[in-house]
């Protein structure tokens, strides 16, 4: 792991997150990409350098102020954590979604570590979050964290699977990422009534996804619950692990407001972080 990408608003949210990524840069040597958007009403998102024309408008002097504002508290962040991992910062203007997206690909990053507080309700469906549009369309793994927690009291993982091995180079990932934190990795598959097996033969399968993806130090576990999401939740609460692994579809459009996302509604409602990844 070379760079580690954090969206970041300063919001307690965002604090939680760069705090859990310089605890894995200091794990990975990984260094840390700080990035904030201005949110401006702007066809495009650009970079902030600071300077404008002679002839300032009013809005070109709000904005300077805007940029000020966000560069001075931007130092401060990081005069907190200096010592403690590379940092490095980025200032935007322009839509929130758009310019971390554009940085994100800019970056090539090999983990997004992004800062959620959930979404319930109608606000859940018709509006979501940018935390759920980038686990949905990042093309590197996510990692949301909805509250501040310390790694090094991660001692059991959870990584929620089918019984077909579809999802078996993501659980590679997952299980590479699950060594930084030397913890037991469950394999878990949830039982619903509308998707249904034999306990001891689904366990069986689950041991041979481990086998044939040389995973070491893991459990195998059939939980049961109405809907996937359920499962993976409660089954996390009962052995009290630290983070959740999942593969995610990326539906867009009308298909993801009909089928939604297993991992999205696991990341709206757990209270530790989860790692996602797409199968894209």
């Amino acid at each position: 792991m070379q760079t580690i990408a954090v969206p970041y608003d300063f919001s307690p949210y965002a604090a939680a997150a760069l705090d859990f990524a310089v605890q894995l840069s200091q794990k990975t040597q990984a260094k840390i990409k700080l990035i904030h958007v201005i949110e401006y009403p702007l066809a495009t998102t650009f970079n902030v350098t600071g300077e404008v024309e002679p002839e300032e408008t009013m809005d070109k002097i709000f904005t300077l102020q805007l940029i000020d504002k966000a560069n001075v508290k931007m130092r401060d962040v990081l005069h907190s954590y200096d010592g403690k991992a590379e940092i490095d910062q980025v200032i935007l203007m322009g839509n929130a979604y758009d310019g971390i997206t554009d940085q994100l690909e800019e970056l090539d990053a090999d983990l997004i570590v992004m800062g959620t507080k959930g979404a319930t309700g109608l606000k859940e469906l018709l509006v979501g979050s940018n935390t759920e549009k980038i686990v949905r369309n990042a093309h590197c793994p996510v990692l949301a964290i909805p509250e501040k927690c310390n790694a090094s009291t991660i001692n059991d993982v959870v990584f929620a699977t089918d019984l077909d091995d579809t999802h078996g180079n993501i659980l590679k990932a997952f299980d590479e990422y699950r060594k930084q934190f030397n913890a037991k990795l469950h394999l878990v598959w949830v039982d619903t009534p509308h998707n249904s097996v034999n306990e001891d033969l689904g366990k069986e399968r689950l041991k041979e996804i481990a086998r044939k993806n040389n995973i070491e130090n893991y459990e195998v576990h059939i939980a049961k619950a109405f809907k996937p999401e359920e499962g993976i939740l409660s089954f996390s609460w009962q052995i009290k692990a630290g983070m959740i692994g999942m593969s995610t579809h990326s539906h867009k459009g009308l298909i993801h407001l009909f089928v939604g996302s297993v991992a999205e509604d696991v990341v709206n409602h757990a209270k530790i972080p989860v790692w996602t990844c797409s199968i894209k």
